[in-house]
């Protein structure tokens, strides 16, 4: 599956650029994965793909990411793959991993939910 989804969080150091927040994102995801935070989304491996970020306000960052994964439940919903997602991102946060990106929780949003062969990706796009 390919998931679309939005993460806004305040932000630990604003100063950074948006090349260098998105490569911390991605590198905060890779230690989180790798510690097995992620594994109630999927057995498998996951790719996480940060695609931009804003600031909609001072202090304040909100990252476009893809994700690509082989669910473990074949029978989730849009609405238990969101739940999930918020779960997983909030266990993660409360394990200290996020830490560097962000001060507070992460607030998930699910932008879009597909197969992975009936999407292309924004990355293939651009």
């Amino acid at each position: 599956m390919r998931y679309e989804i939005a993460l806004e969080t305040p932000e630990r150091d604003s100063a950074l650029t948006d090349r260098q927040a998105i490569d911390l994102l991605q590198a905060e995801f890779a230690l989180a994965n790798n510690a097995a935070r992620f594994d109630r989304l999927s057995g498998d491996d996951i790719a996480f793909y940060v695609m931009s970020r804003r600031t909609p306000q001072e202090g304040v960052g909100r990252y476009d990411v893809e994700l690509e994964l082989r669910e473990r439940d074949p029978r989730l919903d849009d609405e238990g793959a969101l739940k999930l997602l918020r779960r997983v991102f909030q266990e993660a946060s409360h394990a200290s991993y996020f830490m560097r990106v962000c001060t507070d929780e992460i607030a998930v949003t699910l932008v879009s939910r597909a197969p992975a062969a009936d999407v292309v990706s924004h990355r293939l796009a651009a």
